[in-house]
This record gives C-alpha cells, structure tokens and sequence, in this order.
C-alpha cells in the first residue's frame, strides 16, 4: 500500500511538473497588410490589415512585431515613412507575403508625389527590404542614416522627377550621414531619371554619400539610370561594388566618386573597389561604357585614389 501511495504521489507530481513547463502561446512578431484588408483587423495573415501605415503604427506601439509581411498588390501610401527612436525594435524587415507576388508600392496617386518611401534616422531600427518593389517616388526609395541594413531580391524602379513631379532625383539606396556596413544584394535598380532641365546627373541607383563606409553592392542590375549607377562622395571608403550589371547608364562613369564644392572640409575617400562588373553603353547609347572615373565641379580637385582597386570588369 505504501508503495503505491507513493507512486501515486509520484505521478501527480510529474503531471504538475508537465502543467507547469508548457509554455504560453508566443506573442505574433509579424503584422500582415493586405488591400483587401481592413485596419480595424488584427493584423494576422488571415485577418491583415489593409495599409502600410497602419501596419507600422502596429510595430510602433507593440516591440514584438519586427516584420511587416505584404501580400501582393498596389499600394499608394498617402505619406512618406520614417523611422526613428520611436521604434525599439533593433531591426524591422519588411518582406512579401511567401507565395503571393511582389507588392507594388508607389510613390504618386494623381497629382501627389512623394519624396521617399522610406526614411531611417541614425537612431532609428535597421531594415531589412525584401522582394518589393518600390516605384514612383520623386526623390528616391530610401534614405538611410544609420547602419547594417539589408537589401535583398527588391526592385526600385521609375524614380525620379522624370515621373514623379518636379523636385531633386537623388538615388534608389540613399545612404547619407555616416550610413555604413549596408548589404545591397540582387536588387534591380530600373530607370531611374532626371529630365534633361532638373539635373539627370544627380540620379543614381545607389548614392553612398557623406563618410559612409564598409558598404557592400553586390549580384545587382542597373538599367537606364540617367546619372552614374554607383555614386560615392564626402570622404566614403572601403565600400565594395562587385558582379553587377550595368546596362544603359551613367553620365560619367558605372562608378564614380565626386567633389562637390560644398565638400571642401571632407577628406578624399581611400581604399574603394570596383571588381568583376560587367557593363554596357552609358545612359547616351552613342557614348562607350566607362566602369569608373573621380570627377569635381569646376574649382575643385578630383580624388582618383578614392577607389583605387579596379578589376575584373568586363565590357559587354
């Protein structure tokens, strides 16, 4: 009898044991948008909301959401996006839907234009885009001010004032106030444009400006850009464009570091590189390919040592 009281004993103290190390469910970490959906939703993949948004309002007030997942669709936000130390988050990944097609997000809805899609502060989370594609927006897709951010697989395609009202072009991938050890991989950078009066040099696919460094763009296209496809200025170094295509672009060069007369206190960059990269005609068809040059406005001094390694490139 003992015996067997003590097994019982035993037995419900394992089964207690059991109880007690099952663990609650896990809070979502993913807000769902949808263009069917509706913003008084809960945000799951079966009940999305229906704009981006919302879907970043979510995120701004819930630290366990770090991804914004997007079915496929059309989607015109009435307002740039822009992400600071209001969001705790470390990172926020904004990605596609598994097995929906790429949502499309433009930057114009009748006579507004907007300057960027998104815009991230030095103090803000870093981002990791994925399988988007972002159109029509006046000044560029992004702006970045801060570091490690991750750019995979997505497309930025018709942007700039040659679509999206008058105003500055700038560039694709804005990286701009010391923004560095970013990752471009397998994005396609796809006619971007300036008009012939608004400046089609200042259009870029990629603009690494102001001391950004260690920077990496890589395995990505870049197709009827007005202005030089891959622009470094302000002092950036050790940044490394490697196995790209370049096909009908630049006003100088596929690469190009430049000095600008605002840009008299910034030391010359050092120790870029620009390796095995395949490229075409430049954005005037009648003009050679040129893979890289340094150049400067009139009344100041070039920096040809800003990227002194150069290999691998092939002509096509």
């Amino acid at each position: 009898m003992r015996k067997l009281a003590v097994a019982g004993l035993m037995a419900v103290i394992s089964t207690a044991s059991l109880v007690t190390a099952t663990p609650a469910s896990a809070a979502p970490t993913s807000v769902y948008v949808s263009t069917t959906g509706s913003n008084a939703a809960s945000g799951t993949k079966s009940q999305p909301v229906r704009t981006i948004g919302e879907a970043l309002k979510r995120v701004r007030n819930n630290t366990n959401l770090t991804t914004v997942r997007i079915f496929g669709g059309t989607y015109r936000p009435g307002a740039s996006f822009s992400l600071g130390k209001a969001y705790k988050q470390k990172s926020i990944t904004f990605t596609r839907v598994g097995g929906s097609t790429a949502p499309v997000i433009k930057g114009t809805n009748g006579a507004s234009h907007l300057d960027y899609f998104l815009k991230v502060a030095a103090d803000g989370p870093r981002v990791h885009m994925k399988r988007l594609i972002i159109q029509y927006y006046r000044t560029g897709g992004v702006l970045l001010k801060n570091d490690r951010n991750t750019f995979t697989g997505t497309q930025f395609s018709f942007i700039g004032n040659a679509y999206a009202g008058t105003g500055d072009g700038y560039a694709g991938i804005h990286m701009n106030a010391g923004s560095s050890y970013n990752t471009v991989d397998n994005v396609s950078f796809l006619y971007l444009k300036n008009v012939a009066n608004e400046c089609p040099g200042c259009m870029h696919g990629v603009y690494i400006a102001e001391q950004s460094h260690h920077n990496t763009v890589k395995d990505s296209t870049f197709q009827g850009i007005t202005g030089d496809p891959v622009r470094l200025r302000r002092g950036s170094s050790d940044n490394l464009v490697d196995h790209n295509q370049f096909r009908r672009s630049g006003t100088n060069a596929m690469v190009s570091y430049w000095v600008h007369a605002s840009d008299g206190s910034f030391p010359c960059g050092a120790r870029n590189a620009v390796t095995n990269n395949t490229y075409g005609t430049m954005s005037d068809e009648t003009k050679p390919g040129i893979i890289v040059t340094s150049g400067a406005v009139k009344g100041m001094t070039s920096c040809p040592a800003a990227i002194p390694t150069e290999t691998g490139n092939t002509k096509a």
